[in-house]
């Protein structure tokens, strides 16, 4: 099964950045923002990053234009406005992400998705690319701020923890939570994790 491990740069130091990439023997960031570039931290502005993490032996490539949380297709906007993850990872711009992190992988490369939050609970690498990427049978290992892991699986029930608290009581709340499948309670999780982060455009929330 390919391990495909994420992390976020969130404040941390490049070179306590490129700690954590070696503690996990991680040989290739794939940039999976939309735009690449940060104003509180400009030593993660794309030019600059990819210099620095060469200079370390770690190969860069930008995934935002498949992976990236801003995406220019109108189709797969909800009318309040933000980007529905599942149905976009359903697209073909998606995956074409997939087949060119296919091709890192025969390369022999140890990849991780990079974007800016800390928390994969707060961020899309986790809860869109890495979640689609999970159920065609990827393993998923989050890189936490601490260095340690955090799994996809372990993500999931972190997420039914917070929305669906009461799946496993025997109690009112039974009769919702009991008609759905863990499966299904999962997907509205998601979905609900989804609407509570995704960047909005404010031109269809206008509209």
């Amino acid at each position: 099964m390919d391990i495909i491990f994420t992390i976020g740069h969130s404040n941390h130091e490049i070179t306590d950045l490129v700690a954590l990439l070696k503690q996990h023997k991680v040989d290739l960031i794939l940039d999976v923002r939309s735009t690449p570039y940060s104003k509180r931290y400009p030593q993660y502005n794309q030019e600059e990053f990819r210099l620095v993490l060469g200079s370390h032996q770690l190969a860069y490539q930008s995934f935002g234009l498949w992976f990236g949380a801003r995406q220019p297709d109108m189709e797969y906007y909800t009318p309040e406005g933000w980007l529905h993850y599942s149905a976009y990872a359903k697209s073909g711009t998606f995956a074409e992400g997939i087949r060119s992190l296919d091709q890192c992988l025969i390369q022999g490369y140890s990849p991780a998705l990079l974007c800016s939050e800390k928390d994969p609970f707060d961020c899309h690498r986790a809860i869109m690319v890495a979640r689609a990427l999970s159920l065609k049978g990827y393993e998923i290992q989050h890189i936490l701020a601490d260095g340690s892991i955090l799994s996809q699986a372990k993500l999931d029930q972190q997420i039914l923890d917070k929305y669906f608290p009461h799946r496993d009581q025997g109690n009112i709340f039974d009769l919702i939570e009991g008609r759905l499948s863990e499966e299904e309670m999962l997907s509205q999780a998601y979905l609900k994790r989804n609407e509570a982060i995704a960047w909005r455009r404010d031109d269809l929330e206008q509209a």
